[in-house]
């Protein structure tokens, strides 16, 4: 409102102008009949009475004037919001835009503040921050563990992880979010904390199975041979593990990525006494030593004894508490022969090696012999056993592929089914001596051989003769037997274990036999005589000793009766020299039994 006066404070009819009554006069007229103006009279008290309230109002509220001042204010302020807020609305989108993470920003204390992400995840790593493959592991009594890793727990953080983590921490929400966030970063700065979630119900699980395995070990009897000290639980009769507790340790670990081994103690009951006597029957054992099991084909293992003081242990048992580890202290013995030991030393040694010749023999006699040597080839004789070359070969029949060849049967030459296999036997015969084995039956041929010397010979046929020995050295003996028939030879290979080193050397003598009676000057034969002579590593004898007599004939066609002459009293003459031999031992060095007679068999050369 907007108030003119005249001088001397006289109000002039018509010279006040009030501008809402203008507003509404003018509004007047535009109804339909005009109001006739009042009289002078009539208008007075009117005027005064308007006077009067224009005076009271003007004395009661501000001036005019001071009401437009505080409109203009009011309208700067408002000028001066818009502008803040526009101005807060533009950066606002501004920072939600970078790609830098806000000022001020750390993660455990490492500053990473206007980095991109890939340049805080490079700075977590070069200040040591990530930990790949950690785990927690929480060390129970009687060794028992458990152990949960980050990884399968679902609590591995990468250094790329914890770089978006800073990131989003203040690049979330809307635009005045982030202007905000940057504002609370730059004034105060923000310390990012990474949420790690591990999976509770996995380390649940894994706590649960630790627990009952704890709860076995301690309530049993807990026990461990060691090498040189059994250890027992003292057994409790209850045992108090906190799952739940558990939980939380390894769960809290996983969260503040606090990987590495802890102890967890366990609240145990008072249990069963220790039977030091059980205990005893239980652990001790004697050293055994370890040994070649022929029917298996495999070493037995060694064992090592073990004892210890019954007496100490109960004192020890005594003394511990209950959930507590008694170690007893053993007596320990070892093996003359470990393991190792027999392994290393099984079939070491070559004992003997006798080859022989097929040369002039028919492809039947050759086949017989391949059978007979594929007879014997591997197999291996233990410490005491007894080798019997007719149970080895079985029966020779047609059946099993032996063919008709030479035998001697009643001193003539014969085919009999499986001739040729004593050349195998007389081998294994011979091996058998330069091993220094007992030999327990052996029978000569009833004639002369050509493949070994004098008296180094045996013969077998199927139900007698027999030829047998018995392994009494202290280790296994393999046999090798195979023939090589591009070069018409035979090998029989004795492989064992020298222990000693010594060896053996076969040495004979021979001479003639006159057994006709009508030319008693004519040789019929001759017998042979063979030692065994033992010679230490050094090369010293050791002992010679007599091995056995041998009598072998000469076919009938092959010896020379002298001619008849009419001389009543025939002239004696010179017997015939001794068959060569070398080397020729003295025929009468050793008491010479008279030979057997012959026992008829059928004998297979």
């Amino acid at each position: 409102m907007k108030l003119y006066g005249s001088p001397g404070g006289k109000h002039t009819p018509g010279h006040l102008e009030d501008t809402a009554s203008f507003a509404a006069v003018s509004g007047n007229k535009k109804s339909k009949k005009k109001k006739s103006s009042p009289r002078p009279a009539e208008r007075a008290p009117s005027q005064a009475a308007r006077t009067g309230r224009a005076a009271g109002e003007s004395a009661g509220r501000p001036a005019p004037k001071r009401r437009g001042g505080a409109l203009k204010g009011l309208i700067i302020a408002l000028a001066v919001v818009a502008a803040l807020l526009a101005a807060a609305a533009g950066a606002g989108v501004y920072v939600s835009r970078m790609d830098t993470i806000y000022p001020k920003t750390s993660l455990d204390g490492i500053d990473l503040g206007g980095l991109t992400r890939p340049e805080a995840a490079q700075a977590l790593r070069d200040a040591g921050w990530e930990r790949t493959g950690g785990e927690v592991t929480l060390l129970f009594p009687a060794e028992n563990s458990l152990t949960v890793t980050a990884a399968e727990a679902g609590a591995e953080y990468t250094a790329e992880d914890a770089a978006e983590a800073a990131y989003e921490s203040g690049h979330g929400g809307n635009i005045l979010s982030c202007l905000s966030a940057y504002l609370r970063s730059l004034l105060r700065g923000t310390e990012v904390q990474v949420d790690i979630t591990p999976d509770e119900a996995l380390i649940r699980s894994r706590a649960e199975e630790a627990a009952a395995a704890v709860r076995e070990d301690l309530m049993g009897s807990g026990l461990e041979i060691g090498e040189d000290s059994v250890s027992v639980i003292k057994g409790a009769k209850a045992v108090d593990i906190d799952v739940d507790e558990v939980c939380s340790i390894v769960a809290e670990a996983l969260r503040e990525r606090d990987y590495g081994e802890r102890e967890y103690a366990v609240t145990v009951d008072g249990g069963a006494e220790l039977d030091v006597e059980e205990l005893y029957e239980s652990v001790h054992r004697e050293p055994a030593d370890a040994y070649y099991d022929a029917e298996t084909g495999e070493v037995v293992e060694s064992v090592t004894g073990l004892d210890f003081d019954r007496a100490e242990a109960a004192s020890l048992w005594e003394a511990a508490d209950y959930g507590d580890t008694v170690v007893i202290p053993l007596t320990v013995t070892e093996p003359e022969l470990s393991t190792e030991d027999v392994e290393e030393m099984l079939f070491r040694d070559e004992l003997a090696s006798v080859v022989t010749y097929l040369y002039g023999s028919t492809q039947n006699r050759i086949d017989n012999v391949v059978l007979a040597a594929k007879s014997i080839d591997g197999l291996v004789l233990a410490p005491g056993e007894q080798f019997d070359y007719n149970k080895a070969l079985g029966e020779r029949t047609t059946e099993r592929g032996y063919k008709a060849a030479g035998a001697y049967s009643g001193g003539e030459v014969v085919q009999e089914v499986g001739g040729g296999i004593c050349q195998v036997s007389s081998m294994v015969y011979y091996a058998a001596l330069l091993s220094n084995l007992q030999i327990d039956t052996r029978s000569c041929h009833y004639f002369p051989v050509s493949y070994v010397n004098p008296g180094m010979d045996a013969t077998v046929s199927w139900g007698g003769p027999e030829f047998r020995f018995t392994n009494d050295r202290e280790w296994p003996i393999r046999i090798e037997a195979g023939v090589d028939e591009s070069a018409k030879s035979v090998t029989v290979r004795f492989v064992g274990t020298d222990v000693d080193g010594s060896y053996v050397e076969m040495s004979y003598s021979t001479w003639a036999v006159y057994n006709n009676a009508q030319y008693p000057e004519t040789a019929t034969g001759y017998k042979a005589a063979t030692y065994r002579n033992v010679y230490s590593a050094e090369g010293e004898l050791i002992s010679r000793d007599l091995e056995a007599y041998s009598e072998y004939h000469y076919h009938e066609e092959d010896i020379v009766y002298p001619t008849p002459t009419p001389t009543p009293t025939p002239t004696p003459t010179e017997p015939p020299p001794e068959i060569p031999t070398e080397p020729v031992e003295p025929p009468y060095e050793e008491p010479l039994p008279s030979p057997s007679e012959d026992p008829g068999y059928v004998f297979v050369d």
